[in-house]
């Protein structure tokens, strides 16, 4: 039995811009944001541009299957996303406390930072653990990551999945995955 077609989100709206034969279709949130961009070949001839606070707005059958698909595939990723967002959640519990304790690296009495995030990579959808600090507290972070032995196979895709980058400031910027995200804050965990 197929599921009912999921609605546009409350005060979204859909932006179609025809180029040539081709519509551009842009789901915007209540915000003004762009959350998610298709397109719909071959639009008809005398097609506007025009932004649509619902889907029954749109009269042509392509353009409006093409907006649901834009739908469909905007709650597909938040799905993803919060899935992924889940099982890191349970394969890291203590999240809070960790990050708090990482941000808290900087030696004592000295006037650098750590600061930790978790954000999510736009592309792969998952889960991304951003760490930088400045000042004493990058040799410190970078004294810790020397310590950690990440895992020695090489990813299917080739990716490390880790990335460092140390600016002309001085400011470290630690980049870990989902996966080598779970598996360093694992590690840090149990060290002292």
């Amino acid at each position: 039995m197929p599921h009912a077609p999921k609605p546009l989100p409350d005060q979204w709206t859909i932006h179609l811009h025809t180029v040539l034969n081709l519509t551009i279709l842009t789901l915007i949130d209540d915000e003004g944001v762009h959350r998610e961009i298709g397109y719909a070949p071959l639009t008809p001839a005398g097609t506007t541009d025009r932004t649509v606070e619902a889907l029954e707005e749109i009269t042509e059958p392509e353009l409006r299957a093409g907006a649901q698909q834009l739908i469909d595939t905007f709650y597909k990723r938040t799905a993803t996303v919060q899935a992924n967002l889940d099982a890191f959640n349970a394969a890291v519990p203590d999240l809070p406390q960790l990050l708090n304790r990482l941000s808290s690296t900087a030696p004592s009495g000295q006037t650098s930072l750590t600061r930790a995030t978790l954000t999510v990579d736009d592309e792969t959808l998952n889960a991304v653990l951003i760490v930088t600090a400045t000042g004493p507290a990058a040799a410190t972070l970078l004294a810790i990551t020397s310590r950690w032995r990440r895992p020695t196979d090489p990813p299917a895709d080739g990716a490390d999945g880790v990335t460092q980058d140390l600016d002309t400031h001085g400011t470290l910027t630690l980049r870990l995955d989902q996966a080598h995200a779970e598996q360093f804050l694992t590690w840090y965990r149990t060290q002292p």
